[in-house]
Protein backbone atom coordinates (compact mmCIF):
# COMPACT_ATOMS: atom_id res chain seq x y z
CA UNK A 1 0.00 0.00 0.00
CA UNK A 2 1.19 3.46 -0.93
CA UNK A 3 1.71 6.30 1.56
CA UNK A 4 1.62 9.91 0.96
CA UNK A 5 5.13 11.99 2.31
CA UNK A 6 5.91 11.82 6.01
CA UNK A 7 5.40 15.63 8.07
CA UNK A 8 9.21 15.38 9.13
CA UNK A 9 10.03 14.80 5.62
CA UNK A 10 12.13 18.16 4.07
CA UNK A 11 9.74 20.89 3.30
CA UNK A 12 10.37 21.49 0.02
CA UNK A 13 9.66 17.47 -0.95
CA UNK A 14 6.28 18.27 1.14
CA UNK A 15 5.72 21.36 -1.11
CA UNK A 16 6.62 19.40 -4.67
CA UNK A 17 4.09 16.37 -3.64
CA UNK A 18 1.53 18.66 -2.38
CA UNK A 19 1.93 20.35 -6.23
CA UNK A 20 2.20 17.30 -8.24
CA UNK A 21 -1.00 15.98 -6.36
CA UNK A 22 -2.68 19.12 -7.23
CA UNK A 23 -1.93 19.12 -10.78
CA UNK A 24 -2.44 15.55 -11.52
CA UNK A 25 -6.08 16.22 -9.86
CA UNK A 26 -6.97 18.64 -12.07
CA UNK A 27 -5.58 15.92 -14.80
CA UNK A 28 -8.16 13.67 -13.75
CA UNK A 29 -10.79 15.94 -12.89
CA UNK A 30 -14.14 14.98 -11.52
CA UNK A 31 -13.85 13.79 -7.60
CA UNK A 32 -10.60 14.37 -7.62
CA UNK A 33 -10.37 17.74 -8.99
CA UNK A 34 -13.19 18.90 -6.64
CA UNK A 35 -11.25 17.11 -3.59
CA UNK A 36 -8.36 18.73 -4.63
CA UNK A 37 -9.28 21.94 -4.52
CA UNK A 38 -11.18 21.99 -1.56
CA UNK A 39 -7.82 20.58 0.55
CA UNK A 40 -4.89 21.67 -0.46
CA UNK A 41 -5.79 24.42 -2.64
CA UNK A 42 -5.91 26.77 -0.46
CA UNK A 43 -2.43 25.57 1.06
CA UNK A 44 -1.04 25.87 -2.28
CA UNK A 45 -2.08 29.75 -2.15
CA UNK A 46 -0.41 30.32 1.09
CA UNK A 47 2.73 28.22 -0.01
CA UNK A 48 3.06 30.72 -3.08
CA UNK A 49 2.73 33.57 -1.35
CA UNK A 50 5.27 32.88 1.44
CA UNK A 51 7.52 31.52 -0.72
CA UNK A 52 7.00 35.29 -2.92
CA UNK A 53 7.60 37.32 0.53
CA UNK A 54 10.90 34.88 1.09
CA UNK A 55 12.01 35.61 -2.33
CA UNK A 56 11.80 39.02 -1.50
CA UNK A 57 13.22 39.03 1.63
CA UNK A 58 16.20 37.07 0.89
CA UNK A 59 16.80 39.95 -2.42
CA UNK A 60 16.84 42.61 -0.10
CA UNK A 61 18.54 41.18 2.77
CA UNK A 62 21.62 40.09 0.46
CA UNK A 63 23.10 43.40 -0.17
CA UNK A 64 22.06 44.47 3.58
CA UNK A 65 23.94 42.26 5.08
CA UNK A 66 27.26 42.20 3.13
CA UNK A 67 26.60 46.11 3.40
CA UNK A 68 27.23 45.56 7.41
CA UNK A 69 29.68 42.86 6.99
CA UNK A 70 32.05 45.63 5.42
CA UNK A 71 31.21 48.29 7.85
CA UNK A 72 31.81 45.81 10.59
CA UNK A 73 35.36 45.15 8.97
CA UNK A 74 35.65 49.37 8.62
CA UNK A 75 34.59 49.78 12.73
CA UNK A 76 37.21 46.69 13.62
CA UNK A 77 39.74 48.64 11.33
CA UNK A 78 39.32 51.66 13.18
CA UNK A 79 38.78 50.09 16.75
CA UNK A 80 42.75 48.36 16.43
CA UNK A 81 43.95 51.87 14.81
CA UNK A 82 43.01 54.09 17.75
CA UNK A 83 44.34 51.50 20.55
CA UNK A 84 47.43 51.96 18.39
CA UNK A 85 47.06 55.71 18.34
CA UNK A 86 46.51 56.01 22.13
CA UNK A 87 49.29 53.26 22.54
CA UNK A 88 52.05 54.90 20.83
CA UNK A 89 50.85 58.35 22.29
CA UNK A 90 51.51 56.93 25.75
CA UNK A 91 54.66 55.67 24.68
CA UNK A 92 54.20 52.07 24.06
CA UNK A 93 53.91 51.21 27.39
CA UNK A 94 54.56 47.17 28.34
CA UNK A 95 52.43 47.44 31.03
CA UNK A 96 49.56 50.33 31.51
CA UNK A 97 46.78 49.83 34.51
CA UNK A 98 44.90 52.91 32.72
CA UNK A 99 45.21 51.71 29.44
CA UNK A 100 43.43 48.72 30.28
CA UNK A 101 40.51 50.51 31.92
CA UNK A 102 40.10 51.65 28.02
CA UNK A 103 41.03 48.27 26.28
CA UNK A 104 40.18 45.50 28.95
CA UNK A 105 41.80 42.76 27.34
CA UNK A 106 42.25 44.54 23.88
CA UNK A 107 39.45 45.65 21.59
CA UNK A 108 37.88 42.42 21.66
CA UNK A 109 35.82 43.86 24.38
CA UNK A 110 34.40 46.05 21.30
CA UNK A 111 35.08 43.82 18.03
CA UNK A 112 33.75 40.29 19.07
CA UNK A 113 30.41 39.07 19.68
CA UNK A 114 26.91 40.39 17.91
CA UNK A 115 27.79 42.83 15.42
CA UNK A 116 24.33 44.04 16.34
CA UNK A 117 25.47 45.48 19.61
CA UNK A 118 28.48 46.39 18.70
CA UNK A 119 27.75 50.53 18.46
CA UNK A 120 26.45 50.32 22.15
CA UNK A 121 29.60 49.12 22.82
CA UNK A 122 31.79 51.42 20.98
CA UNK A 123 29.81 54.10 22.38
CA UNK A 124 31.13 52.95 25.89
CA UNK A 125 34.67 53.40 24.36
CA UNK A 126 33.54 56.62 23.41
CA UNK A 127 31.72 57.78 26.80
CA UNK A 128 35.61 56.04 28.24
CA UNK A 129 37.61 58.23 26.06
CA UNK A 130 35.65 61.56 26.88
CA UNK A 131 36.23 60.47 30.47
CA UNK A 132 40.09 61.74 32.07
CA UNK A 133 40.37 58.15 32.93
CA UNK A 134 44.33 57.90 31.86
CA UNK A 135 46.07 60.87 33.73
CA UNK A 136 48.97 60.53 31.49
CA UNK A 137 46.73 60.80 27.73
CA UNK A 138 46.89 63.99 25.87
CA UNK A 139 43.40 65.39 26.00
CA UNK A 140 43.71 66.15 22.27
CA UNK A 141 44.24 62.54 21.65
CA UNK A 142 41.47 61.19 23.38
CA UNK A 143 39.16 63.78 21.82
CA UNK A 144 40.18 62.72 18.17
CA UNK A 145 40.23 58.84 19.05
CA UNK A 146 36.29 59.46 20.83
CA UNK A 147 35.26 61.69 17.51
CA UNK A 148 36.71 58.93 15.16
CA UNK A 149 35.04 56.06 17.07
CA UNK A 150 31.91 57.89 17.60
CA UNK A 151 31.42 58.50 13.73
CA UNK A 152 32.13 54.77 12.97
CA UNK A 153 29.60 53.84 15.57
CA UNK A 154 27.02 55.59 13.98
CA UNK A 155 27.97 54.47 10.06
CA UNK A 156 27.85 50.97 12.04
CA UNK A 157 24.45 51.56 13.46
CA UNK A 158 23.16 52.61 10.13
CA UNK A 159 23.99 49.66 8.41
CA UNK A 160 22.81 47.52 11.73
CA UNK A 161 19.38 48.57 11.74
CA UNK A 162 18.10 47.71 7.68
CA UNK A 163 20.10 44.20 8.54
CA UNK A 164 18.64 43.47 11.17
CA UNK A 165 15.07 44.31 9.98
CA UNK A 166 15.94 41.76 6.91
CA UNK A 167 17.34 38.93 8.98
CA UNK A 168 14.65 38.56 11.44
CA UNK A 169 12.04 38.76 8.76
CA UNK A 170 13.68 36.13 6.88
CA UNK A 171 13.45 34.49 10.19
CA UNK A 172 9.97 34.52 10.95
CA UNK A 173 8.73 33.59 7.58
CA UNK A 174 11.01 30.58 7.81
CA UNK A 175 8.98 29.53 10.81
CA UNK A 176 6.13 30.41 8.58
CA UNK A 177 7.31 28.05 5.53
CA UNK A 178 8.12 25.32 8.44
CA UNK A 179 4.36 25.44 10.20
CA UNK A 180 2.90 25.28 5.98
CA UNK A 181 5.05 22.20 5.37
CA UNK A 182 3.56 20.41 8.28
CA UNK A 183 0.19 21.78 7.09
CA UNK A 184 0.37 20.64 3.57
CA UNK A 185 1.52 17.25 4.80
CA UNK A 186 -1.57 17.23 7.23
CA UNK A 187 -4.12 18.25 4.35
CA UNK A 188 -2.43 15.66 1.46
CA UNK A 189 -3.07 12.29 4.12
CA UNK A 190 -6.77 14.32 4.31
CA UNK A 191 -6.85 14.39 0.68
CA UNK A 192 -6.52 10.62 0.67
CA UNK A 193 -8.35 10.14 3.48
CA UNK A 194 -11.39 11.89 1.29
CA UNK A 195 -10.27 9.53 -1.55
CA UNK A 196 -10.57 6.73 0.14
CA UNK A 197 -14.23 7.43 1.12
CA UNK A 198 -15.32 8.59 -1.88
CA UNK A 199 -14.86 5.22 -3.06
CA UNK A 200 -11.21 5.74 -5.11
CA UNK A 201 -9.12 2.91 -5.18
CA UNK A 202 -5.37 2.86 -3.56
CA UNK A 203 -4.07 2.13 -6.96
CA UNK A 204 -5.96 5.30 -8.53
CA UNK A 205 -4.98 7.34 -5.49
CA UNK A 206 -1.54 7.18 -5.92
CA UNK A 207 -1.35 7.81 -9.36
CA UNK A 208 -2.53 11.29 -8.21
CA UNK A 209 -0.58 11.13 -4.73
CA UNK A 210 3.04 10.73 -5.30
CA UNK A 211 3.65 7.34 -3.57
CA UNK A 212 6.15 7.31 -0.77
CA UNK A 213 7.78 4.06 1.35
CA UNK A 214 6.30 3.24 4.88
CA UNK A 215 8.61 5.54 7.57
CA UNK A 216 9.78 1.28 9.16
CA UNK A 217 13.49 2.01 8.09
CA UNK A 218 13.67 -0.47 5.32
CA UNK A 219 15.46 0.01 2.55
CA UNK A 220 13.56 2.16 0.53
CA UNK A 221 11.57 4.23 3.60
CA UNK A 222 12.56 8.01 3.50
CA UNK A 223 15.00 8.83 6.00
CA UNK A 224 14.12 10.85 9.20
CA UNK A 225 14.77 14.58 8.86
CA UNK A 226 13.30 17.18 10.60
CA UNK A 227 11.02 19.81 8.69
CA UNK A 228 12.83 22.84 7.02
Amino acid sequence: MGEVIRKRAPVKDIFADTRTTYDRAVVRGGTFQALAEQRIGPVLAVVSSVEAQIAEAEAKAGPALAALSAENGKADKLLGKVSDDIWNALGRPAVDPHLSLLFPGGIALYTDGDVATQPRRMELLVSLLRTPVHPGLPAGVREAAANAVEEAAALLRAKVEPAMAAKTQLEMLGRVRTALGRAAQMELANLKRLYKGHGLREVDIHEVIPTRGRASGKKGAEPAEPVG
